[in-house]
């Protein structure tokens, strides 16, 4: 019996979207024909090309999202103005609020038809595949993905330890997060791996945990439609890690995992040679800053850092 299944991909790059599409599709989907919903963040398609490719592409649809800040994050504590943590400071503006959308978006996998978050029309299936804009499926699979993950909580392409040093910039307090709420809530935590990480009190550790790919995750909807899973992205969400610290999904979904299971994620394991993370035509950052807007970013944020330094010391 064919899974009860749906497919997410999250589309802000048109061009690039169209030709991730046309490789999903070709290599993929015309294969097992799962519906594909196209979730947007902001304005991206016109009617008319909405209209051409749900006609060249079977069972598409499309979906707009309007995502804003949650009311109790304030402005001020926004990633983009920790002028102190290096990568908020160089790397990520006010024009990349988008990409902290997209975060919350992400990583609230079963919050169907709420503010910033995935359609309603998903809940009723079992299993979701999310997809980014630059997939690149290089060459045809002949197998089912959704077949592969029934005993598994979670899958993705592949699973892998984190090499870059520099990850620790964007999972501010995710330890200490980590720590609290398996305390608090009396919660023993079932990987041994994390357990060993949380004992020793130090949260680089973190960096040892194998993580999933991000842009190619597949859902097993059952855990993440259960009121543990509910009450975990609530207690994220009302701390703001995606907006605050610019926490990424796959952080709070693996962690959440691996807090209630032993080896609740499959790794695929897929050769680059038919998926690959992104495709080489996709650009890493979209700024929707101004010129101008830039300029005046520069002066006050490096204006914020000089206070901040002559503070600390």
């Amino acid at each position: 019996m064919k899974p009860n299944a749906a497919i997410i991909i999250l589309a802000g790059r048109k061009e690039l979207f169209k030709k991730t599409l046309r490789y999903f599709y070709n290599n993929w989907n015309n294969k097992f024909n799962y519906p594909v919903f196209v979730h947007s963040l902001k304005d991206v398609f016109s009617n008319d090309e909405i209209f051409y490719l749900k006609k060249k592409y079977k069972n598409l649809y499309f979906e707009r999202v309007y995502p804003e800040v949650p009311n109790h994050i304030n402005e001020k504590d926004l990633f983009y103005n920790r002028v102190y943590n290096d990568y908020a400071y160089n790397n990520f503006n006010k024009g990349r609020l988008g990409y902290l959308h997209v975060c919350y978006f992400t990583s609230n996998v079963s919050s169907f038809g709420k503010k910033g978050c995935l359609c309603k029309k998903l809940k009723k299936f079992d299993y979701i595949m999310r997809l980014d804009d630059d997939v690149w499926f290089r060459k045809k699979i002949n197998f089912d993905f959704f077949k592969k993950i029934k005993k598994y909580h979670m899958a993705t392409g592949v699973l892998t330890v984190t090499k870059s040093r520099k990850i620790h910039l964007t999972r501010e307090k995710l330890f200490s997060f980590i720590k609290n709420f398996t305390k608090r809530n009396k919660i023993s935590i079932k990987n041994n791996l994390l357990k060993k990480i949380i004992k020793s009190n130090n949260e680089k550790n973190l960096f040892e945990l194998p993580y999933s790919m991000g842009n190619f995750e597949i859902y097993n909807m059952k855990i993440f439609k259960s009121k543990k899973f509910r009450k975990f992205i609530f207690s994220i969400n009302r701390f703001g890690g995606q907006y605050k610290y610019r926490w990424a999904d796959y952080d709070i979904t693996n962690l959440f995992l691996y807090i209630y299971f032993k080896n609740p994620i499959l790794d695929l394991n897929i050769s680059e040679k038919f998926l690959k993370s992104s495709h080489p035509e996709a650009k890493r950052i979209i700024d929707e800053m101004g010129f101008l807007q830039k300029i005046n970013n520069f002066i006050i944020k490096r204006f914020k850092r000089f206070l901040y330094k002559i503070k600390k010391n």
